[in-house]
């Protein structure tokens, strides 16, 4: 793909996120008005809660999927695809048994209404069939199906969610149910659209499930810990400070994910790009790419830092306002996020995942450490100081087994 096409696929991903990002971004004064703290507080812990059950329901078939299009038939991913959505289906119903057992003891711990921790394995299910959508539209370089795909989708977040919180005034719970008939909506669109394409192949595979499963599973603990590394803190503030300072942070955090929606359309164009290049063996244009994006990345976050007033000003009521206080160090992790996406791509082209789940998991256990030993001295603030440092060491660890991999195979 030339330097020209990549960036024309990097704009309409840019559009498709930034559209689909306008429902937090255009719902956060409205949550922020309508909601009080701790409503925002706990929509935010049970939005983590489901992020850490997802990998074990979901099974990283999109991750799979995202690889396997460049190494296999169309009839061969089907059949891989189709097994992986069995798995994932058993996977839910034993989450779903397990949550049954276990819904008091979360309860107590989480604060989560029972009736809403029963519904977390099928909001978490939800989730699948969207992500493989958008997926093969990615590895397939169709980025307006993408855009529209995800278009109705935040359409219909946004009015469902509008009409549940403005109107029927059904608070954090009016936001939950617009979120996820959306995602009902999209599952039905998306169903259509992958057996359209001819993706859907019911045929049982014992040599196709264990593809999935060696694949998916040691991806695991890389969700996991990347998931610990990005909410955990929600948890450490819920815990020590209460959930009205987590809706504070929340806000600050939802601010500074600019950030992350840019770097996020950016990986959505480069993956497929860098898997392609690399299949060819272009390794002097894949070298020149992630510099220009690098040098991106790092001037994106410095704009962002110098419009942080003008956002507040936008996007926040002035009661969160404290919230400015963690934006600077929530900004830098975005960053170096960003960073990351740049090199994991070729981890993840030359199945590299358990090397992978090892550095993200020693990252997440890092991460709780910081969180406890920062939060006590200096409060919120000591939880975005550990955010950031976890990301420079999870970037460095990444960079020098990306260097490895160049040396083994440039």
């Amino acid at each position: 793909m030339s330097e020209k096409k990549l960036s024309k696929n990097i704009i309409i991903y840019g559009l498709s996120n930034g559209i689909k990002s306008l429902v937090p971004f255009i719902m956060l004064p409205v949550l922020t008005t309508y909601l009080s703290a701790e409503g925002l507080g706990l929509i935010s812990i049970i939005e983590t809660s489901i992020l850490f059950v997802s990998p074990f329901i979901l099974l990283n078939i999109d991750a799979g999927v995202r690889v396997e299009y460049f190494k296999l038939s169309k009839s061969n991913l089907a059949t891989y695809l189709t097994n992986g959505l069995l798995l994932s289906l058993c996977s839910f119903l034993l989450i779903s048994v397990l949550f049954f057992f276990l819904r008091n003891w979360i309860n107590q711990v989480l604060e989560i209404p029972v009736a809403i921790i029963l519904l977390l394995p099928i909001f978490v299910l939800l989730r699948l069939i969207p992500s493989l959508v958008l997926v093969i539209f990615q590895v397939q370089q169709k980025p307006v199906h993408y855009l529209f795909y995800s278009l109705a989708q935040t359409l219909i977040d946004f009015a469902l969610s509008a009409l549940f919180i403005m109107i029927w005034l059904r608070g954090y719970i009016g936001r939950l149910e617009g979120t996820y008939l959306a995602f009902f909506a999209a599952t039905l669109i998306g169903l259509a659209i992958i057996t359209k394409m001819g993706y859907f192949k019911f045929s049982i595979s014992l040599s196709k499930i264990k593809q999935v499963l060696r694949f998916g599973v040691p991806l695991i603990p890389h969700v996991i810990g990347g998931t610990i590394i990005a909410m955990s803190d929600r948890f450490f503030i819920s815990h020590f400070l209460g959930n009205e300072r987590v809706g504070i942070y929340t806000a600050s955090y939802q601010v500074a994910a600019l950030m992350l929606l840019f770097s996020t359309s950016v990986n959505q164009a480069w993956n497929p790009t860098l898997f392609k290049m690399l299949s060819e063996g272009k390794f002097p244009q894949i070298k020149k790419l992630s510099n220009i994006l690098l040098a991106a990345f790092a001037l994106t976050g410095a704009i962002t830092y110098s419009l942080k007033d003008i956002l507040f000003q936008v996007l926040i009521d002035p009661e969160f306002n404290e919230a400015k206080l963690y934006f600077g160090w929530l900004l830098l992790g975005f960053v170096l996020q960003a960073f990351y996406f740049v090199f994991s791509g070729f981890l993840f082209y030359y199945k590299k995942t358990k090397t992978l789940a090892s550095i993200t998991f020693s990252g997440a256990i890092v991460n709780l450490v910081l969180n406890y030993a920062l939060i006590i001295p200096y409060g919120v603030l000591g939880v975005a100081y550990a955010t950031a440092i976890t990301w420079l060491l999870f970037l460095l660890a990444t960079f020098v087994l990306y260097k490895k991999l160049i040396r083994i195979h440039a």
